[in-house]
């Protein structure tokens, strides 16, 4: 199903919504192993308690936001959340990571009055029907990102990082290293050198997540996995499966009933 600003597809209360600048996961069986990924990740459980795990322990509070490469897992088995997964590197993305967790790896922020009562609206299974819950979606998760983002965060990177940032926006931006590496007028290594240094991204991962995103979003407006793997430059389906796995804790093949 499409909507303004997004698009949603429904299977057995698990829901992928992808906005125009972030990918959404909504499910009641949260719950993966611990891993990384070079994500800016937002997560909140619908009841108000949120529960992550860390290498440091437990990480309790309303919302929890996860910086890249920080080891979690979100411990909320069997209640209704909400997981925004974001691009660390893009002007939201690192202003509301700068703003919230800043040098942390995990932070806790509390949920004004009028975002606990949209989380709040699904944790007893959501609207009456699927437009209303399509809308009450879309609005919580604008709703976290208006109260996250804060003030515009100036990224602190060379001309040739930034411009590699805005090759991967473009729709016919191929992933390889190689491609973009000629296009901001570096050598690979050396893109891959300054990239790192200045994001702590490595550019490999970071094209990995570019890769699944654009895969992702194909699928959700109606490609098979098969297409979108071969639009993306995946191996195949099991490729994308296990990048998702890796990549953000999800399983996208039961996410997007595939």
């Amino acid at each position: 199903m499409r909507s303004a600003g997004g698009t949603e597809r429904k299977m057995d209360g698990n829901r992928i919504w992808a906005g125009e600048s972030y990918i959404a996961g909504v499910s009641d069986t949260f719950g993966a192993k611990p891993h990384r990924h070079p994500l800016l990740e937002i997560y909140a459980s619908c009841d108000g308690d949120s529960h992550i795990v860390t290498e440091q322990g437990e990480v309790r509070g309303e919302i929890v936001v996860i910086g890249p490469n920080a080891l979690h897992a979100i411990s909320d088995r069997g209640k209704t959340g909400i997981a925004l997964f974001l691009d660390p590197l893009t002007n939201p993305g690192y202003s509301l990571w700068r703003n919230t967790a800043g040098r942390q790896s995990v932070c806790t922020v509390t949920a004004d009055e009028s975002l606990k009562e949209r989380l709040r609206r699904f944790s007893g299974g959501g609207a009456a029907s699927e437009v209303e819950f399509e809308e009450e979606l879309r609005l919580v998760c604008t709703s976290l990102l208006l109260q996250l983002r804060g003030e515009t965060a100036e990224r602190p990177f060379d001309a040739s990082v930034l411009r590699a940032i805005g090759l991967t926006a473009e729709e016919d931006c191929d992933f390889e290293m190689d491609s973009l590496a000629k296009k901001v007028c570096l050598s690979k290594s050396r893109l891959a050198h300054v990239f790192s240094e200045q994001t702590g991204i490595t550019l490999k991962e970071y094209l990995q997540y570019k890769r699944l995103e654009r895969a992702c979003r194909k699928m959700l407006a109606g490609e098979s996995i098969t297409e979108a793997a071969a639009d993306t430059g995946f191996a195949g389906s099991s490729h994308i499966a296990s990048s998702s796995i890796r990549l953000t804790g999800m399983q996208l093949r039961k996410m997007l009933n595939l």
